[in-house]
């Protein structure tokens, strides 16, 4: 593995209060030096320390990257706990330095109610493949201090490190993993969807202790823009988490919780929830929008360059898919699965991903999306007839062909030399061959998936359910790996490999629970495919 600097000198989250102006010493004299002293516009001062839900950096380029923060002196209070006509002054800083005394960029802003008081600054014209410390300033208080990078630039083969996550349930456990991913110094989050649960928050028999005093509004089923909103403020108080938002810049897209359980096959579509999920989506996450949510339709699908190292397409599989065949469940080969009309991605976004891959040199082509990809028969019989998750690829096998076939063919004219799918949804670790043939699992291999287990869903371990889930592997020849461990995958990227960690907890109820490697796994330069270690 590579190593990578600690992330141990930057501030401690429980050490916020020293970073004040009162008291925040250097690091507050120097804000004050950079910056005027700050005035909240329309009498919205005097609150208590704003920053209750953390910092955050994404969607990083050459030349600029997003900065995230809000202000909510109180996250499960309305409005944050600001008055309902507040607006709030927002100083905001980028240094070469974790003291700040090489400051690069800093600006002001102004939040509102109207987008929950969030803060998003596209920070650009800063230097390619370096790091940078960010921070905020607002009503007298000084941020943490969030770390993040540009990418490298045009010709740099420069190693990255990441991790990839999915399906972060709340109630469910605890989200040490994410800690355990600044630990382990990834320098790129890559989050394939389900980053909130729309499930009332009740107490689990198996899951994270809920306080009982949780305020009643954060409780319910979010239906409501207001709702989300809490419950992307509930998360957002996770220490985990917010550890995880400062130590490193996030890549995101969406499944389908971030609105509810397969509401895009819903018999009754709700565009109302959908723009409201949206909307809260839209503003408390770090992601530099291809195109805002415009009620019930966004653009999230979008690309990004690690220098000649790596291209990551960043997918969008729920918003533009025919719904479900016979509403989900199970499906045989010759049913409707097979289907050409079954569309998952859309046109206007299959023709995007056809366009761009290959388009411009990289060594690494990497598809970051929601829901298993590879042809997986879940029938637990090998003398049985194949069966499919309707709600996979595999439910929509002419895209699903398409896709592949696209994949094939910029292989073989040689604009495409490695292709890698990162995945989620399934809270279960599958890691897979790519098959040539949606219907032929042995006709060859274009390339190699690692599905990220759950950061909480799956919950705790059991033994016994994993090991029925291992008949898949007897039935799936390009299936190399199925756990139902919570974790995450933690990848080494160089010219020549990818070097991937399955890392994982036994228990996601119990808080300090030790985080280990599950099993580990190398993709070799123009080897498609997947080897264990």
């Amino acid at each position: 593995m590579i190593n990578r600097p600690s992330f141990a000198k930057l501030p401690e989250l429980d050490r916020r209060r020293l970073l004040q102006i009162a008291g925040g010493g250097a690091l507050g004299l120097a804000f004050g030096l950079a910056l005027p002293t700050p005035a909240d516009a329309h009498g919205s001062g005097g609150f208590a320390y704003p920053f209750t839900n953390g910092v955050a950096s994404g969607d990083p380029l050459e030349d600029r990257v997003v900065l995230w923060t809000r202000i909510a002196p109180d996250p499960l209070a309305p409005n944050g706990g600001l008055n309902a006509d507040a607006r709030v002054r927002v100083d905001w800083q980028v240094a070469q330095d974790e003291r700040f005394h090489k400051v690069v960029a800093d600006g002001t802003v102004v939040t509102s109610p109207d987008t929950s008081h969030t803060v998003h600054v596209d920070v650009s014209g800063l230097k390619a493949g370096h790091q940078y410390f960010y921070r905020f300033r607002a009503g007298g208080h000084i941020s943490e201090t969030g770390r993040t990078w540009t990418a490298p630039p045009t010709h740099s083969m420069r190693p990255l490190r990441f991790a990839v996550a999915s399906c972060q349930n709340w109630r469910a456990g605890y989200f040490q993993t994410m800690r355990d991913a600044v630990d382990q110094g990834a320098e790129l989050m890559m989050f394939v969807g389900d980053y909130i649960y729309e499930y009332a928050v009740e107490q689990l028999p198996v899951g994270r202790l809920i306080d009982p005093n949780l305020p009643a509004e954060v409780v319910p089923t979010t239906v409501a823009l207001d709702q989300y909103r809490l419950r992307y403020a509930l998360y957002k108080t996770d220490p985990d988490l917010l550890l995880a938002h400062q130590a490193m810049p996030w890549i995101l897209t969406w499944d389908d919780h971030e609105v509810a359980n397969d509401y895009e096959s819903w018999k009754t579509p709700d565009p109302l929830r959908r723009a409201a999920a949206y909307r809260a989506y839209w503003e408390f996450m770090p992601i530099r929008w291809p195109q805002a949510p415009a009620g019930a339709d966004a653009r999230l699908y979008r690309r990004f360059r690690y220098g000649q190292l790596a291209q990551i397409d960043v997918l969008d599989t729920r918003q533009y898919r025919a719904p479900m065949a016979m509403n989900g469940g199970t499906l045989t080969d010759d049913g409707p699965r097979r289907d050409p009309s079954m569309v998952l991605l859309g046109a206007e976004q299959e023709q995007w991903f056809t366009r761009g891959l290959g388009a411009v040199p990289a060594r690494w082509n990497i598809a970051a999306q929601q829901i298993l990809m590879t042809r997986l028969n879940t029938a637990a019989d090998p003398e049985k007839p194949a069966t499919f998750s309707a709600g996979t690829w595999d439910g929509y096998q002419a895209g699903q062909q398409r896709f592949f076939d696209t994949v094939a063919a910029a292989e073989k004219r040689g604009s495409v030399r490695n292709f890698v799918v990162m995945s989620g949804d399934v809270h279960c670790s599958y890691i897979s061959d790519l098959p040539r043939s949606t219907l032929d699992p042995t006709a060859g291999v274009i390339g190699a998936e690692f599905t990220s287990t759950s950061i909480s869903s799956a919950q705790d371990f059991d033994p016994k359910a994993n090991e029925a889930r291992q008949v898949r592997r007897r039935v799936n020849p390009t299936l190399k790996w199925a756990d139902l461990h919570c974790g995450y995958v933690l990848a080494d990227l160089t010219a020549d490999r990818m070097a991937v960690d399955i890392r994982v907890v036994d228990k996601v109820s119990v808080h300090d629970d030790p985080v280990f490697t599950g099993a580990s796994f190398v993709v070799e330069d123009r080897v498609a495919g997947v080897t264990a270690v």
